[in-house]
């Protein structure tokens, strides 16, 4: 009777939280045009929630998640993000050691989004930071393309890794 007990109070509190033994909940991270009609603060990102399969890659995943783009419903609550076209197929690879996430970008990142470094494109990368800073593994996002942080971060006109020698290296992004 105690089994079966635990059981009925397991599957309910499975269920209140909306997961099952194989999802989980993430969030990740938009801009909302209902909160901010003319996309005035371009980091003004703000959270839906997802559920997706687990899995030991949980930041990856989340990732990929965002690259999705916005669904109907969170369009209609006013989320806004890339075309998915745009956003399908840059991660090349994420690394996380010492609670910094090291975020490898496929150099097609160029081409399909050459407008992110501008005005409102940043909030693209707020996004990014937001939906990986979620976890708690995770305080620090550095970026690279191909492995390059200057290259990444001339690209968005920051100049060269604000980050220092140690989290710019290459073997980061490995």
């Amino acid at each position: 009777m105690k089994i079966l007990t635990a059981l009925i109070l397991l599957t309910l509190a499975v269920s209140a939280f909306g997961q099952s033994a194989n999802t989980t909940k993430i969030k990740v991270f938009f801009l909302n045009e209902k909160d901010d009609p003319n996309i005035e603060d371009c980091t003004a990102v703000k959270p839906t929630f997802r559920e997706i399969p687990k899995t030991a890659g949980i930041a990856r995943a989340a990732l990929l998640e965002l690259f999705k783009g916005v669904n109907a419903d969170e369009k209609a609550k006013g989320f806004v993000s890339f075309d998915p076209e745009s956003t399908s197929g840059i991660l090349k690879g994420l690394n996380i050691k010492n609670r910094v996430a090291f975020v490898n970008f496929d150099d097609i990142v160029y081409e399909k989004l050459g407008n992110a470094t501008t005005s409102c494109g940043s909030g693209f990368f707020t996004s990014i930071e937001k939906t990986l800073k979620q976890f708690p593994s995770i305080r620090k996002v550095v970026y690279a393309v191909e492995g390059d942080t200057d290259g990444f971060y001339e690209w968005v006109q920051v100049g060269e890794c604000p980050h220092g020698k140690r989290l710019c290296s290459k073997a980061n992004f490995r």
